[in-house]
């Protein structure tokens, strides 16, 4: 039996994430300043969290649930905190309130974007190519920005972020991951 997609019209999603996705690979050629950065991040994440949603009672339930959220929250915390910690190094940036908001705005608008869009959009055909999906093009739209280094680590981020949307039914859990990953970032 096939499970029911999340959002609504999940074949129109999946060409809005093309157009997301295509912007995100070709944001290194177009973004010259932080406006055009914040106007990027600000649209994804109006796409992200506009599209409307078609949400079961049972996700309804988990997504409010923090008997469920607060165990994942916890694991997807403290793995970015212990890849953090082993990664060790500088920060790649000097520490300054702009990047906190920037990366803060990133982080939720690509949750949006990948965690509720695209992955709701591809639970009808399972868990399995949701996660792997939201998983492998949030890592690939990563590496016109960094290098081909962070693929793996994009990967490893991307499939934690993914297994808790899949373990609580929510995308702002890993939203909220993903901001203090990013925080860890530059500090």
């Amino acid at each position: 039996m096939t499970a029911l997609a999340t959002v609504r019209r999940p074949d129109s999603a999946i060409a809005a994430v093309t157009l997301g996705c295509a912007a995100l690979v070709a944001r290194p050629l177009f973004l010259d300043s932080t406006a055009e950065a914040v106007a990027l991040f600000a649209t994804l994440l109006a796409v992200g969290t506009l599209w409307p949603a078609d949400s079961s009672l049972r996700a309804l339930y988990r997504a409010s649930t923090w008997r469920v959220n607060a165990p994942a929250l916890i694991v997807g915390l403290a793995a970015f905190a212990l890849g953090r910690v082993i990664g060790g190094g500088h920060p790649p940036v000097p520490f300054a309130a702009r990047f906190i908001v920037l990366n803060t705005l990133a982080a939720v608008a690509e949750e949006a974007f990948f965690r509720r869009l695209l992955y709701g959009a591809l639970e009808r055909h399972g868990a399995a190519l949701a996660v792997a999906g939201s998983t492998i093009l949030f890592a690939l739209v990563h590496v016109t920005v960094y290098g081909w280094w962070v693929l793996p680590i994009d990967l490893a981020a991307g499939l934690v972020l993914s297994w808790q949307r899949w373990a609580t039914g929510s995308w702002t859990v890993p939203a909220v991951t993903h901001v203090v990953a990013n925080v860890l970032v530059v500090i």
